[in-house]
């Protein structure tokens, strides 16, 4: 399981509402100073996300409790995959199908560049209903 920790915001009829704030993990790393990967954590770090989390154990929470949250690691890595494999996977099929078909090398980037399009907007439309199920979204662990 997959946790972290966040604050409840606002709890209405559509669900618990649940802020967390992106840590990054150089602070603790002892290659901090010399690490590229410091620049890009950085980025991001300290920017805060609201988002909904399931609640199937029907936990009584109320605006500014502490919670635990978490997902399954399983779902994390086949929603991961399905995420950025589906993509990849369309710019190869259209490349080489291009090349089969003995296409120029313009039409071949071309028709690579359309179904890596293809594959983004399948992974877009696509991933709403294989991934409703609540066992690919955030679920409320416990009170802290």
């Amino acid at each position: 399981m997959i946790e972290e920790n966040g604050k409840v915001v606002n709890v209405d009829s559509q669900g618990v509402w649940v802020e967390t704030v992106k840590q990054s993990a150089c602070s603790s790393c002892a290659a901090r100073n010399g690490c590229g990967q410091k620049l890009l954590a950085s980025v991001g770090q300290g920017k805060r996300f609201v988002f909904k989390v399931n609640n199937p154990n029907n936990l009584v929470v109320t605006e500014d409790d502490d919670v635990l949250i978490g997902i399954e690691e399983g779902s994390f890595i086949k929603a991961t995959i399905f995420m950025y494999l589906i993509p990849l996977l369309a710019l190869f099929v259209g490349a080489l199908l291009a090349e089969f078909a003995q296409l120029s090398e313009g039409y071949v980037i071309l028709i690579s560049f359309l179904s890596l399009i293809l594959g983004f907007v399948f992974v877009r439309y696509g991933s709403t209903s294989f991934f409703r199920s609540c066992k690919y979204q955030p679920t409320l662990m416990r009170v802290i």
